[in-house]
């Protein structure tokens, strides 16, 4: 793994670490979707969100079942190293969706397009901090100022699997490295 993978792969974990206590459970990803759909006060029982948390937990199985290598139920930070490159080969099925759900949720009108403060809102809930969820949007956004489900899933494939320069838009997602 290069260095930049290595840098963006400390960055999710932290950010996958939502409670913080040094390993990522099913716990942080139960946080993690309450937290966005209280970015807009959306329950798990509408659709959008119950859409959201379901993608969360299938992400969460997906890395569970190829990180977990002690079966003990939570996934370290050398856990994870090891095992994320193996999931982002499969992120199509295995990460994608989540992306997907996620854009879905901002997108409030349901026209295809999230504007910056929907994704600011979801990116800041995720834990980037809110100057740095403004920025990646404007990196992200279209020539119109709005992001298309196509851009984000880009982004998010360049985040999980490109180890070029830091200065690409999608290994930004997350803010700057």
């Amino acid at each position: 793994m290069g260095a930049l993978l290595d840098r963006k792969y400390e960055r999710l974990f932290a950010l996958l670490d939502v409670n913080g206590d040094g390993v990522i459970a099913e716990d942080d990803f139960v946080l993690m979707a309450g937290r966005v759909r209280a970015a807009f006060g959306e329950e798990r029982s509408l659709a959008k969100g119950r859409r959201y948390a379901d993608a969360m937990t299938h992400y969460w199985q997906a890395l569970r079942a190829t990180a977990d290598t002690d079966g003990d139920g939570v996934i370290d930070r050398d856990e994870f190293r090891r095992a994320v490159l193996h999931v982002s080969a499969d992120f199509d099925t295995l990460i994608g969706p989540l992306y997907e759900a996620g854009f879905h949720f901002a997108d409030r009108d349901d026209d295809g397009l999230v504007g910056r403060d929907e994704f600011a809102a979801v990116i800041a809930a995720v834990g980037v901090p809110e100057r740095h969820a403004a920025q990646t949007f404007d990196l992200l956004a279209g020539p119109d100022g709005t992001l298309t489900l196509e851009r984000l899933m880009a982004a998010a494939a360049q985040y999980y699997r490109g180890d070029g320069s830091a200065d690409d838009a999608g290994d930004q997602l997350f803010g700057p490295l």
